[in-house]
């Protein structure tokens, strides 16, 4: 979701001005909160002008013209007093949300390993290892391989999932993918609930179903898209979104000689930094922040394997899925531009489908809408894998609406899975 989350920024005096150091620190957010604001009145333009100044950080815009903003305690005052003035309605969500960073980072000191359970949220090398231990555990139906490497050397490790797996590679393909975005933790952990559900480990009641596609298609499966943000994001800065190579100079401001004056700024934006519409919405110039698309399209290590990977393969994917968090949402191409594509039928279809599954799981509501009706904005995985012509190409954001956001308790990550596996299986019966 569109958020910019500021770099901890020590200030030291040089010779060259001030400047930031070349390794950003450990974020404490002792002291934050987290607010729902109403954009009326006036509010939209007020909150723009904060987050370009990275006065706040905007969570989650939201549907119906409200956005939840992370405060920080020194803009507190004056951020409430300026809404105050602007007759803002505007509820506080959280009142110190280093509580729940805190409460995560001890949960997830508990941690076993070995033990792959659902019930936490766990590191890459865990996520990886759980793929590999189902390869050998069922190796006529899966099988890992790497589509690269990340900018830190992390491996962009994938499942493949089908009946009679290495005779699979003619089969049209449902390629799922999670954790694109760093923060959004639980996306990753669905997405490999997703995967031993294909394979039987979980949802005992649905096996016949998925036997029989797993007879017709082939399942590719990223469960962690941004695996060196989501470390950072564990160890360093709960909200970190990018990814994690070094960027550009805050504001773009540097020396003659290439210095940055005011501080390196570190990743890019890895769902605005493909190749459709690129930089023209929802974006921002400044390489600091959260939703920079880079200077140009697939400037990043995990952007150039997907991309290579999808386009290389785009003629057999027939279902395309990228899993986000927060919001509940089913969103539809396209997000650059609010006329309905061609497909919108099509894809109304698939979204009510999907959302009526997960409403008749365990009540959640999910609204079936158009990426644009969000925001508009360009350079999105899923707006690029529809223009290469994968008509069901579509972005899941999961739960919840805003009281924990991306700190989603880990007790939410099986009904969470349960909902989805069900909406999971609704598109791939408008096929």
């Amino acid at each position: 979701m569109f958020s910019i989350v500021a770099l901890c920024l020590v200030l030291v005096t040089g010779n060259h001005g001030y400047h930031i150091p070349e390794v950003d620190e450990e974020v404490d957010y002792t002291g934050y909160r987290t607010i729902r604001v109403d954009l009326g009145e006036g509010a939209a333009a007020v909150v723009r002008e904060w987050v370009d100044s990275e006065r706040v950080d905007v969570l989650n815009e939201g549907v119906g013209q409200e956005a939840d903003l992370l405060v920080s305690p020194g803009e507190w005052e004056e951020v409430t007093a300026e809404l105050d003035i602007l007759g803002a309605h505007y509820e506080i969500l959280s009142e110190n949300i280093v509580e729940d960073v805190l409460q995560e980072r001890q949960q997830l000191l508990s941690v076993v390993p070995g033990v792959f359970d659902f019930k936490n949220y766990y590191a890459v090398k865990y996520m990886h290892a759980h793929l590999d231990a189902l390869a050998a555990k069922y190796p006529t139906k899966a099988e890992t391989f790497s589509l690269g490497k990340t900018y830190q050397g992390r491996d962009m490790k994938a499942i493949r999932v089908s009946t009679r797996v290495a005779q699979s590679g003619s089969k049209p393909i449902v390629w799922v993918a999670g954790g694109i975005h760093a923060r959004e933790w639980v996306s990753s952990a669905t997405v490999m609930y997703i995967v031993n559900a294909l394979l039987g480990e979980v949802e005992p009641s649905l096996q016949s179903q998925f036997s029989a596609l797993l007879d017709k298609y082939q399942f590719v499966i990223l469960p962690m898209s941004n695996p060196d943000g989501y470390e950072y994001s564990r160890t360093s800065n709960r909200f970190w979104r990018k990814t994690r190579r070094p960027s550009g100079c805050k504001y773009n401001y540097e020396t003659s000689d290439g210095r940055c004056i005011y501080g390196t700024c570190y990743g890019v934006d890895p769902n605005r930094n493909w190749d459709v519409d690129f930089g023209r919405q929802g974006v921002s110039r400044n390489p600091c922040s959260d939703i920079y698309p880079g200077k140009r399209p697939f400037t990043e290590s995990n952007t150039q394997a997907m991309s290579k990977w999808l386009a290389d393969n785009a003629r057999q994917i027939e279902l395309y899925l990228s899993f986000h968090s927060y919001s509940q949402l089913f969103l539809k191409p396209v997000g650059y531009d609010r006329n309905p594509p061609v497909d919108a039928a099509m894809h109304n279809a698939a979204g009510s489908a999907v959302v009526n599954a997960i409403a008749g799981t365990h009540g959640k509501i999910y609204k079936n809408i158009r990426s644009v009706e969000l925001y508009p904005t360009s350079g999105s995985s899923q707006d690029w894998m529809y223009s290469k012509g994968v008509k069901n190409a579509y972005t899941i954001e999961l739960r919840d609406t805003g009281r924990y956001g991306f700190q989603l308790p880990a007790s939410q990550i099986i009904p969470t899975g349960e909902e989805y596996v069900r909406g999971f299986l609704a598109p791939l019966a408008t096929l």
